[in-house]
């Protein structure tokens, strides 16, 4: 064996001096004269090949006659004829092909490569494509042009973005976001758009299992834009201005003011509000039911009180927001790029302004500065640094839809802001309006309610600084080995305050409530000082990253070895604080001192109670260490086998040193096709097949193996510090584990017409969070977040991309259609009772072969033909037997299942039109095969808390109304069980499938005027969310916001300038 390894060895030596020339050179590109690294130089009609450093220098031994040829992803192939000896280096410009472009190199944040020889999954955004979008974040562009990528609208109000579906149950589910190969810590708004060059996903484990146990969700790795080696300086001018829609009120389906005061009268008839009216209550009622109450004690001729019934009957409360409240939104961007590069020095310097204020009059400023420095100092070595530093300032608007609704009720319909003047009316609120007109004989302050000026007394504003800084040393060695150092530093600092001005109703009602009132003398005391309330919080955020790699990069014959093998370093501090100040005087910063130690009775309810504080101090301390290795091997640049494993370890996980450190590992095997003898297909001329297969991982910061306590505050009985367990002991914690085989198919027609790539993956999660029994004697209760769950799931990507037209009027089509379902494989119910899987908030389903998120609901037969009474089914028949349809009786095998809650087909279309200077862009998305419960009307809500729906109109009122509705009839006393079981009925799902426009582009480029400064003027006008283009649901919902006051997102134009000079 050592001989054998000794004359592979001297064979590897030999062969160069078997050469009689070596030719040395660089590549660039024709058109900046910017270096190409990892272009391939070949000696046609041989198997001598090399590929270029950095620096897009090459060395390559040659025989007499040769002739070379260099090709370059994205570039024109071309053929170099050679006189020996040469008698100065090769200068080798290589023009851009057009039909080729596509052809890219993508980052995995530790390596750049090839798309051609990756075996792994990947999907790639340019910033041509990224920039067609206009908005002031990164990650809400992915959506409408990225494979395997969509937002989860279905099981979050905020909207989750993911890869490829779920591959966790209770763990978290965002990707990791990677940002010039490190993971970035922070708030990823900070990012701005317009300072990112390209964006790669990470979708299957052989693309993503590098980055260990935080790549079970995908990873999504940004590069920044940086200045190239000799390059002129240049500078790159955009400007944006974006106009946003008010939001469509009427959208809300909304109960009519005259149908609500019609069922205010019938509860008023029926005596519902007897005991709310009586002298000593203070229960708030609405100014409708104080309305019959004075016209009943005489204060109220009949006459007046209809006069002011139908006045009330003409207002809607959705006018009144949409004409004192809502607002069109404006977003201003501004960014510019300078850089240049010299022999030794490349360098790029960005600078961004954003300026937003939404619909509501919220506002949001962010200022970015970015400065990103390459510097070789000999051939070998090369010291970059980079800084970016983010500030932004966040101030709150007016408020929204629904949110003035106090004491846990909806705002009533008929509302009013402001009289005819303009003047701010009082809304009914905690308390009943004639309670608050004589409480505390006029000592008290104001205890009214305006919500039309309250916005102007609470000031809502948080700001973030945010420091990223990177330094990074690599050194070439010899035979195609270099070594990287690299360092990331960042800190995060956020700042909120939260002022209740002493005007606000929230300053006002908490210092009424706690004030004393001495019933015999009449005396008034405070124990909260007037004046304003501050809450006040400061988070910090600091990581430090730390990472060293060995890379191996070398191409011999028809062999190409790429490898590396390295480990790193993670430490990240958060840092909580939080305080609370009364009597807070902003002009002056002064506050008072309160008793926190003393009960107080309720001025209200006379029950003692302490001033409820807002003050805390918390910290967070993870630590992470990791190795890792990835080697890609490629055989006449045909067959590729690549693979990579990990190992990881956290301060958070094990109690065993076996038990810290968690292997994951991938496999991967890619082979060409079309370069194959045999291979004939000419229609056809690129066919790639690949397969992977591995593992990677999902860990949950708020999991760990011991347990743990927080000092929540100081107790007022024991003045002491008063503690609470966090998490419990758990010896047998581990990381999630998530394992994904993946089948690929890369494909390109003749003349590059079509391209594209045809994808099916299955992966499985074990070892997944989830609720285990416990026994309830060990004082922690009957269950436990445990690793004892799994699921499965399957899908298809398909990507292409056509050249339909080419020539002075160019027509080209993206398509990216995804499929995908989950199933679980393994979870423990403490129960199946139906009424645990219908519910109005989507929960885990944990029913196994089912989707993790399921859609269930009870079985409808109709309504009754004599009552209107909702009817399901109990043992076959028609029933109305509520306690057997929604009680213990019921179990998940009865309830109708529908499908998944989340789209099973999802993906987006987009066109391309080429005219001279004129390009036009039209992109689709769609989300498939999937459910959601729509809201309609529930009296139980309707009665106690004002929430009335639009469907009340559409009611069961006489026989024969149930041929043409299904919605209930009106009732009293009303029956909760009812409304529970028809708000869980069949017969209100819907399909949420829809096709929606995501975005209009359209841009000019002015023609280019080589001998003037500017060298490119492009002019944009884009339109984003022009709204649905089809929905299967007839209720006219969009199934991205439903809900009772969910308001879809209204449309934006912008008008944007891209200048460089």
């Amino acid at each position: 064996m050592k001989k054998l390894l000794l004359f592979l060895t001297l064979f590897c030596l030999a062969w160069p001096a078997a050469a009689q020339h070596t030719v040395r050179g660089t590549v660039v590109s024709v058109t900046d004269n910017t270096p190409l690294p990892g272009a391939t130089v070949r000696v046609k009609d041989t198997a001598m090949a090399v590929r270029t450093d950095e620096e897009g220098a090459f060395e390559l031994p040659v025989p007499e006659g040769a002739m070379l040829v260099v090709s370059y992803l994205g570039f024109m192939p071309q053929e170099v004829p050679l006189q020996l000896p040469l008698n100065r280096p090769l200068r080798i410009a290589l023009a851009e092909d057009s039909q080729h472009l596509q052809e890219v190199e993508i980052s995995t944040g530790y390596q750049r490569l090839p798309r051609e020889r990756a075996t792994g999954s990947f999907s790639y955004v340019d910033a041509q494509t990224l920039q067609e979008q206009a908005g002031t974040d990164v990650l809400s562009r992915l959506e409408a042009v990225a494979s395997g990528v969509t937002v989860d609208q279905s099981t979050g109000l905020t909207g989750r973005l993911m890869i490829r579906g779920l591959s966790t149950i209770q763990g978290p589910r965002e990707p990791l976001i990677v940002v010039d190969n490190f993971p970035y810590e922070g708030d990823i708004a900070n990012i701005n758009p317009n300072d990112v060059e390209s964006i790669t996903i990470l979708k299957d484990a052989a693309a993503a299992s590098i980055w260990g146990t935080r790549a079970g969700n995908g990873v999504v790795v940004i590069t920044t834009k940086k200045g190239r080696y000799n390059q002129p300086l240049s500078a790159d001018l955009t400007a944006n201005l974006t106009l946003t829609g008010k939001p469509n009120l009427d959208y809300l389906q909304f109960m009519a003011a005259s149908d609500f005061i019609d069922v205010e009268l019938f509860l008023y008839e029926k005596g519902y509000y007897a005991s709310k009216l009586r002298p000593t209550s203070r229960t708030v009622v609405s100014p409708v039911v104080e309305l019959l109450d004075r016209r009943d004690k005489g204060q109220l001729t009949a006459a007046e009180a209809e006069a002011q019934l139908n006045a009330l009957r003409q207002v809607d409360i959705r006018d009144e927001y949409a004409r004192r409240f809502y607002q069109r939104g404006t977003r201003q961007q501004y960014a510019l790029q300078l850089k240049s590069g010299s022999e030794v020095l490349a360098w790029n310097l960005s600078a961004g302004y954003d300026r937003n204020l939404d619909p509501l009059a919220a506002g949001y400023n962010r200022l970015n500065l970015r400065l990103h420095n390459s510097l070789r100092p000999t051939r070998q070595l090369t010291l970059t640094t980079s800084a970016l530093y983010t500030e932004s300032r966040s101030t709150g608007g007016r408020p929204s839809f629904g949110t003035t609704g106090k004491s846990g009720k909806y705002v009533l319909p008929y509302t009013r802001l402001a009289d005819a003047a303009g003047n701010p009316l009082s809304v009914v609120n905690d308390y009943r309006q004639a309670y608050l007109d004589t409480v505390g004989g006029g000592k008290l302050l104001d205890w009214n309610y305006y919500p039309l000026t309250d916005d102007r007394h609470t000031k809502r504003s948080s700001g973030v600084q945010d420091l990223t800084a990177n330094l990074g040393l690599t050194y070439a060695l010899p035979q195609g080995l270099s070594a990287d150092l690299r360092y990331q530093y960042e800190r995060q600092q956020t700042n909120g305050e939260l002022l209740y001005g002493k005007d606000s109703y929230f300053a006002r009602n908490l210092i009424n409530t706690f004030s004393q009132l001495d019933p015999s003398t009449g005396s008034l005391t405070r124990p909260i000082p007037t004046g304003g309330i501050q809450d006040f919080a400061s988070i910090l955020l600091t990581s430090h990253n730390v990472r060293g790699q060995l890379n191996f990069d070398k191409a011999w014959g028809g062999h190409s070895l790429t490898a590396m093998a390295g480990g790193e370093l993670r430490h990240a501090r958060n840092t909580d604080f939080r305080q609370r100040r009364f009597g807070f005087d902003p002009d002056i910063l002064t506050f008072g001192q309160v008793d926190l130690t003393t009960p107080y009775p309720n001025l209200i309810t006379n029950r003692a109670a302490y001033i409820p504080d807002n003050s805390g101090v918390s910290e967070g301390l993870s630590r992470f260490a990791s190795h890792y290795a990835n080697a890609a091997y490629t055989y006449r640049q045909r067959y590729t086998l690549s693979a990579s494993a990990r190992r990881d370890a956290s301060n958070l996980f094990g109690l065993r040193t076996n038990d810290l450190w968690n292997p994951l590992w991938s496999v991967g095997l890619s082979w060409e096709l079309s370069g194959e003898n045999f291979y004939t297909l000419a229609f056809l001329p690129y066919l790639k097949l690949r397969s992977t297969y591995g593992y990677s991982g999902n860990t949950n910061p708020a999991m760990t193996a011991v347990t743990t306590m927080d000092y929540v505050f100081t107790s007022p009985y024991t003045q002491s510090p008063y503690a609470r367990f966090s998490t419990y002991a758990n010896s047998e914690l581990r990381w999630e584990t998530v394992g994904m085989w993946n089948l690929g198919l890369d494909f390109a027609s003749k003349g590059d017409r079509l391209r594209g790539s045809l994808e099916y993956y299955q992966k499985r999660g074990h070892d997944l969070f989830g609720t285990a029994p416990m026994d309830y004697t060990a004082g922690v209760g009957e269950q436990v977040i445990k690793n004892v769950a799994a699921m499965r799931g399957r899908g298809l990507d398909l990507v292409l991309r056509t050249r339909n037209l080419a020539g002075a009027f160019s027509w080209t089509t993206d398509l990216n259609a995804s499929h995908y379902r989950d199933e679980i494989s393994d979870y423990f119910l403490s129960s199946r009772q139906g009424s645990r899987f219908v519910t109005s908030n989507l929960r885990v389903s944990g029913i196994t072969g089912k989707p993790v998120y399921a859609v269930y609901s009870y079985r409808w037969a109709g309504l009754d033909p004599a009552t209107g009474d909702p009817r399901g089914y109990v043992d076959g028949e028609p029933s109305s037997d509520y306690t057997a349809l929604t009680g213990p009786e019921t179990q998940v095998e009865d309830l109708a299942y529908h499908g998944s809650a989340l789209p099973t087909f999802f993906g987006s279309l987009g066109n391309t039109f080429s005219w001279k200077g004129f390009s036009l862009t039209a992109r689709l998305s769609w989300k498939l095969g999937y459910y959601f419960r729509a809201t309609s009307l529930n009296y139980s809500t309707l009665f106690s808390n004002w929430g009335g729906h639009a469907d009340f109109a559409k009611r069961w009122q006489q026989p024969g109304d149930e041929a043409h509705t299904q919605v209930p009839s009106l009732v009293y006393p009303n029956n909760s069980r009812r409304d529970t079981f028809y708000s869980g009925s069949e017969v209100l799902v819907e399909k949420g499938d829809h096709v929606r426009v995501q975005y209009l582009n359209l841009a000019y480029q002015l023609p280019a005027r080589p001998q003037g400064r500017l060298k490119s003027l492009q002019l944009q006008l884009n339109l984003s969310n022009p709204g649905l283009l089809w929905r299967a649901n007839d209720r006219g919902l969009d199934p991205d916001a439903y809900g009772l006051n969910a308001l879809p997102t209204p449309p934006a134009l912008s008008l944007g300038l891209k200048a460089s000079l």
